[in-house]
């Protein structure tokens, strides 16, 4: 019995070693994936950047082509005696471009070159877009860290707001991003067609959908700075809060 007892100790001590060590190579898997994830996220939110601040040049581009060409119209018109058709050609290039400086000002570029591309989007798209922004000159966050925070939770609300627009032909997205008493506080409020879970400040993402990706992002950056994110969502909508 002595002996049973000794070979029953020594083989539940065995796979008490095994099941450890197997449990640690899991877990050490689990890490080495999500590193994998994240670092391939952080990728293609770096290229995504460097996409919309192409995209925010060549539009800028072929406005001034656009503005050389009306400019000299306006000089054909004035050289003809047509100066009354030359004034109103003239006041509405003149709002044309006071819609194009009235786009959102932060005083930060690379927080102005999200948000404009983001809301470019919105409008091309028909959604609404109810905004509340404050001079972010002073914001301390890296460039990198901007795009993460800004591009993954406002491409997760438009994606939202696609899908409710689809349904219901209206979506609204409330943004606020400002500095109060010393700190960043960026809020979005989305419209969404179902209720989504929310686990451990993350989305439980459906297969094939990377949203709960790049909101481990979005926390990483938060966790950086010590900062708080939290995340809740209804039938009708979803709110995510970030302050750092």
């Amino acid at each position: 019995m002595q002996n049973v007892f000794l070979f029953l100790s020594v083989g539940l001590v065995a796979i008490n070693l095994i099941l450890m060590e197997f449990m640690q190579n899991t877990i050490e898997k689990e890490e080495r994936i999500k590193i994998a994830v994240l670092t391939e996220q952080n990728q293609k939110n770096r290229i995504a950047d460097y996409q919309d601040r192409e995209e925010i040049y060549e539009r800028q581009r072929r406005k001034m082509y656009d503005y050389k060409n009306q400019l000299s119209t306006i000089q054909t018109l004035i050289k003809n005696g047509h100066t009354d058709e030359a004034l109103s050609f003239t006041q509405k290039l003149t709002e044309s471009i006071a819609v194009e400086m009235s786009a959102i000002n932060t005083n930060h570029p690379v927080v102005n070159a999200v948000l404009n591309q983001k809301y470019r989007s919105m409008q091309e798209k028909h959604i609404a877009v109810i905004l509340k922004v404050g001079d972010l000159q002073e914001i301390c966050l890296e460039e990198e860290e901007i795009v993460i925070l800004l591009s993954n939770l406002l491409d997760n609300a438009i994606r939202e707001s696609e899908k409710v627009l689809k349904n219901t032909g209206k979506a609204v997205i409330h943004l606020k991003l400002e500095c109060e008493d010393h700190k960043l506080i960026f809020a979005v409020r989305n419209p969404v067609t179902e209720k989504v879970e929310i686990e451990n400040d993350t989305i439980k993402s459906k297969r094939g959908d990377h949203h709960g990706i790049g909101l481990l992002n979005v926390k990483a950056v938060v966790d950086k700075y010590g900062g708080d994110m939290v995340l809740s969502c209804d039938e009708n909508e979803f709110k995510a809060v970030v302050i750092l």
